[in-house]
């Protein structure tokens, strides 16, 4: 059926029904308007092919499997018809009050589209709306002669939704009000397909409760965070630490169902509630365990999962969105029943909160900023207020058992101060014999002979260590002046937690007492010479935190994370002349040169809003790619902590991508090629170019080859640029035709040569900057030389993040007149020639 139909019944200069647009093609949505015409009735209306196929249901939709309701196919209804609410005037067709009585999400069951079930007669699909979940199918019925009109049957599937004895009369109201479902609506909402893992926002710790109009309060549940994914039926579960935990909770399986979306990412909390409604960590520790439970601990321990924030939805990522926005969202997605909750709060009374979570005995509350974006890692945005003195701490050791009992005397734990794990005390009561069996078995991979904290404690029994890997939960009285726990108690043990995260409570509170360091002086102490493992910091007008500072990026050389951005921060001056305004193609190293790596060219939703990109067509994306960019020491710092080792910009600036201002030449080693032959190359195109007085700017590459680069007047194109850098090549090729070699195929090339790459001249490709620092196990830079310095005995690895800082300071930048020299290529040009004898 066609919209001409629904046209022709209606007078749209009367009726306030809209008249419809032309067909959209969007599917997957439903509506249920309870209409009340002539004779009451439901009208059921399904998206498929860009009009809603809609069904009068004379005794409305049900959730009662043995209640088939007969709906007669009637015509297709416009898209915007699923908006409609209001009253149809006396006169005309289908007069009466019209309520929108249910929406949301339409997922087809089986390998057929919607339409492809239409057509044969028969559809199966899943509903999430705020009333109708689940299951449910139409089945046309056999038209008996005479019949002008299709008649259907609408079923509802026996599953977890399924309500027999269910009457439609008990859930009546328009859901017309219940909030936006559209997340392009959000403002900071940005197109982006469902992301892979992500790393939870968490919160820094705060002395005390407050309250304040610019934050919201929120219960803080005492259980297991997880982040959901849900892409149509398939959902999966993943820990704070990026586990898979799907398996380990089973009735988690009706989460696809209570979320009226196609797709999302979710963020919560796992608890098992007592029977006061408070979560206790005590019961969930059996499930947290058991990687696949046993129907009897379901039965024991049942699970909820209290969402309170959500990340993507729908092709939308929200990540840069006002929190009091994506919790305006949420409540409207979210069902509300069990075991899938809404993690309610309240606006601005922090004080009372944290007085009535006292009073029953939860764990605290959660401070958040009603306009913060959702970001990755610890962030002062969020504040963690405790009510129960506990903390999560790392097991170093254990004493040989004592008195009566069989398996040990007490948990050696640890908190990090730095990169330094303290002992923090013996924790020695709070198990059960057979937790500590469990314990010890969990224990015994990890045993090792050195002490893992920073100095060795004390014991009055004999102590056995282990590598610092699993995490307990401790409850506690106090901790005393010199960081130990006074009257430790076990509460758990926790497999979700990392050992890296657990640190002493004083450090946390630090990012509340005393914000973030805001003078170069302090920011630079803490590069060079501090030990906090995580720092906010305020420069030239922009927010950032630095993470993991204390995490080994070059394990040869022992340098971490903190020394890489102690080194730019040291080359900021230098480095930045050849980033400035550019395009930058990101290859991060998020575990140092041992991990795994990956190129980046899109800004992620971690990019701050202060951070500059630019957005630049790409074909293969068939939309704009957002490139970063870095003009100014944060921008620096800000990719440097993302784990950008090396910086590539490209040869041209964003106010004229097909501009290059500087041609390069790149210079690669073939196999078994030794760098003074790759120097040899680099000393014949220098000085092949100053005779035809053409300022020519080397650097080592960092790695194993070198770079020779020209200025350049913005005039001319890539292909220009490529073509110049040709010429030079063939010029020195026929000097020195032993050492060149032109096969791009890197198993063709030629032992003992230098493949003299031109190529590299073109939009889009970049090159490793001048002062970057290469991926490389010695950290070496790509750093300017002479040319009198390319002589026998060179070598890259003298150039590292330790000695290129002197080098500048002894020597100053080789490089200071680059942007002095561009050149006019037809003059070079011409005195090539000339050279060549042409």
């Amino acid at each position: 059926m066609a919209l001409e139909e629904y046209r022709r019944k209606r007078r749209f200069g009367e009726t306030p029904e809209p008249p419809g647009g032309a067909a959209a093609g969007e599917t997957g949505l439903f509506v249920v308007q309870r209409h009340a015409a002539r004779r009451l009735h439901y009208d059921f209306r399904l998206a498929i092919g860009g009009t809603l196929k809609s069904w009068a249901v004379p005794k409305g939709p049900s959730l009662d499997p043995g209640a088939r309701r007969l709906a007669v196919r009637t015509e297709d209804h416009p898209l915007e018809y699923g908006d409609f609410e209001g009253v149809i005037p006396e006169g005309h067709y289908g007069a009466g009050a019209v309520m929108l009585w249910d929406r949301g999400v339409c997922l087809p069951e089986g390998p057929l589209s919607l339409e492809e079930q239409l057509e044969r007669g028969e559809l199966k699909f899943r509903l999430r709306g705020h009333k109708l979940r689940g299951g449910f199918a139409l089945v046309r019925m056999k038209r008996s002669p005479g019949e002008r009109s299709e008649q259907w049957l609408l079923i509802k599937h026996k599953d977890c939704f399924a309500s027999p004895g269910w009457q439609i009369g008990e859930h009546d109201g328009s859901v017309g009000a219940a909030g936006p479902l559209d997340p392009a609506s959000i403002e900071g909402a940005e197109r982006a397909p469902l992301p892979g893992r992500v790393e939870v926002m968490l919160a820094a710790a705060a002395p005390r409760p407050f309250s304040d109009p610019a934050w919201l309060f929120e219960v803080k549940w005492d259980g297991m965070r997880a982040v959901a994914v849900l892409d149509g039926t398939d959902w999966r579960l993943y820990s704070r630490t990026g586990r898979d935990v799907t398996a380990q909770f089973p009735e988690l399986k009706v989460l696809p169902e209570s979320v009226l979306a196609r797709q999302a990412v979710l963020d919560g909390e796992i608890v098992v509630l007592d029977d006061k409604g408070r979560s206790s960590f005590e019961r969930l520790q059996p499930r947290m365990q058991a990687a696949r439970p046993a129907p009897a601990l379901l039965r024991q321990a049942p699970v909820d999962y209290y969402v309170f924030d959500v990340i993507h939805c729908d092709g939308w990522d929200l990540r840069r969105t006002p929190l009091g926005e994506r919790k305006r969202l949420l409540r409207s997605l979210l069902a509300g029943t069990p075991p899938v909750r809404y993690s309610d709060h309240v606006a601005e009374r922090g004080e009372e909160l944290f007085a009535l979570v006292q009073r029953e005995g939860a764990e605290g509350i959660v401070a958040k900023r009603i306009d913060s974006p959702y970001e990755s890692g610890r962030s002062e945005h969020w504040r963690k207020i405790k009510a129960v003195r506990e903390l999560d701490a790392v097991v170093g050791g254990y004493t040989a058992p004592r008195g009566g009992r069989k398996h040990f005397g007490a948990l050696l734990v640890g908190l990090y101060r730095g990169g330094h794990l303290e002992f923090a005390g013996g924790v020695g009561s709070g198990f059960t014999e057979r937790e500590q069996a469990a314990l010890l078995q969990a224990l015994e991979p990890w045993r090792t002979a050195r002490c893992p904290f920073a100095r060795t404690p004390e014991t009055d029994e004999p102590a056995f260590w282990v590598q610092p890997r699993l995490v307990i939960r401790v409850r506690y009285a106090e901790i005393t002046a010199d960081g130990r726990l006074r009257a430790p108690v076990y509460a758990g043990l926790r497999g979700d937690a990392a050992p890296e995260d657990c640190r002493l409570e004083s450090e946390a509170p630090q990012i509340v007492r005393s914000g973030a360091l805001t003078t170069r002086a302090a920011i630079e102490a803490e590069l060079f010479r501090g030990e906090r493992d995580e720092v906010a910091i305020e420069l030239d007008g922009a927010r950032l935190r630095l993470t993991n500072l204390n995490k080994i990026f070059f394990p040869e050389r022992g340098y971490t994370k903190r020394r890489l951005l102690a080194y730019y921060w040291r080359v900021a001056d230098f480095i930045l002349p050849f980033l400035k305004d550019r395009p930058l193609v990101l290859r991060r190293h998020p575990d140092g040169v041992a991990g795994p790596a990956f190129y980046q060219k899109a800004a992620g939703a971690e990019k701050p809003p202060w951070m500059k990109t630019v957005a630049i067509a790409s074909e293969t994306r068939g939309r704009p790619v957002d490139y970063y960019t870095a003009s100014d020491l944060p921008s620096l710092l800000f990719l440097a902590n993302l784990g950008c080792i090396e910086f590539h910009p490209w040869p041209s600036r964003i106010d004229d991508l097909d501009r290059p201002d500087y041609v390069f030449f790149d210079l690669d080693p073939t196999e078994g090629t030794a760098f003074g032959v790759v120097t040899e190359v680099a000393r014949r195109v220098a000085g092949l170019l100053r005779r035809a007085r053409c300022p020519v700017f080397l650097k080592t590459s960092g790695a194993t080859g070198m770079h020779a680069l020209v200025p350049l007047e913005r005039r001319y194109s890539f292909a220009q640029a490529r073509a110049f850098a040709e010429i030079v090549g063939r010029l020195v090729a026929h000097e020195a035709p032993e050492l060149i070699d032109w096969e791009r195929a890197t198993g063709k090339r030629q032992p003992g040569r230098v493949y003299f790459d031109y190529s590299q001249n073109a939009y889009g490709r970049p090159l490793a900057s001048v002062y970057s620092v290469r991926p490389v196990a010695a950290a070496t830079v790509s750093a300017p030389v002479t040319l009198r310095q390319l002589r026998p005995g060179l070598t890259p690895d003298a150039y590292t993040i330790e000695t290129v800082p002197a080098r500048l300071a002894r020597e100053g930048d080789r490089w200071a007149a680059f942007w002095e020299s561009r050149q006019r290529l037809e003059p070079v040009l011409e005195r090539l020639r000339r050279l060549a004898g042409g």
